[in-house]
């Protein structure tokens, strides 16, 4: 089940949940020295501009979380991420917005490099990517390392970088664009079991999320984030 919407049309319950998870997967397992507030990870960037995307297993668990932010309003990438644009200004468009804060949690076994986006992270972004064309959002832009852009690319999603990639602590990182409605074969793309509002009243924009992107070579049974972008 994925529940999609703003943080006032979302159950408070959801919102908490997610805000955990979050927590969860960023700060504890990855380590990244980001916000808290009240023990939850939460940013400038949760706003009520802000949708959300909460993935929930049948107890009610959060599973996988992503956001989305309008490049009309503050995102991350103008503000934090410039050096990657290539001296260009940052997107201000309703019909791009900001992909950020995407994390699943997955398990993974075997051997070697990760040579494939998960199942879960592929059905979150096909649900991303849906929302996207119904509101009619053409583009998402986001950071990422090199490497995932090499899995989207993969995975057949049409991207294409802003500017060439950086040098920055955890790795070389590059902001791309995903083209929304074309070049997606995210797999199953049947009726989605979605909850929550569909916000018409969400201004449109461009969803930047600068988090962390992280594959890991699985070495054996390990639960590990599958996360996207670097935040």
């Amino acid at each position: 089940m994925i529940a999609i919407g703003g943080r006032s049309q979302l159950a408070p319950e959801v919102v908490r949940s997610m805000h955990e998870f979050r927590h969860e997967i960023f700060v504890r397992r990855l380590g990244w020295s980001v916000p808290l507030i009240e023990g939850e990870e939460r940013d400038q960037y949760d706003n009520d501009n802000t949708v959300y995307f909460v993935v929930q297993d049948g107890t009610g668990g959060v599973t996988a979380c992503a956001r989305l932010l309008p490049t009309t309003t503050n995102y991350m990438l103008a503000e934090h991420f410039g050096d990657l644009l290539g001296g260009q200004s940052p997107p201000c468009d309703p019909g791009i917005w900001e992909l950020s804060r995407f994390a699943t949690n997955t398990r993974k076994t075997g051997e070697g490099r990760v040579l494939s986006l998960a199942d879960p992270t592929l059905n979150l972004l096909s649900a991303v990517t849906q929302f996207a064309r119904r509101h009619d959002i053409r583009r998402l832009i986001l950071v990422t390392s090199v490497a995932i852009e090499r899995l989207l690319i993969r995975a057949q999603f049409d991207v294409h970088r802003i500017a060439p990639p950086r040098r920055m602590p955890d790795g070389l990182f590059v902001a791309l664009f995903i083209e929304v409605g074309r070049g997606c074969s995210t797999g199953d793309e049947a009726e989605e079991d979605w909850e929550g509002v569909q916000p018409e009243t969400v201004e449109r924009g461009i969803v930047h999320d600068c988090d962390r992107y992280r594959v890991e070579a699985a070495g054996g049974p390990s639960s590990s984030p599958d996360s996207l972008p670097r935040n």
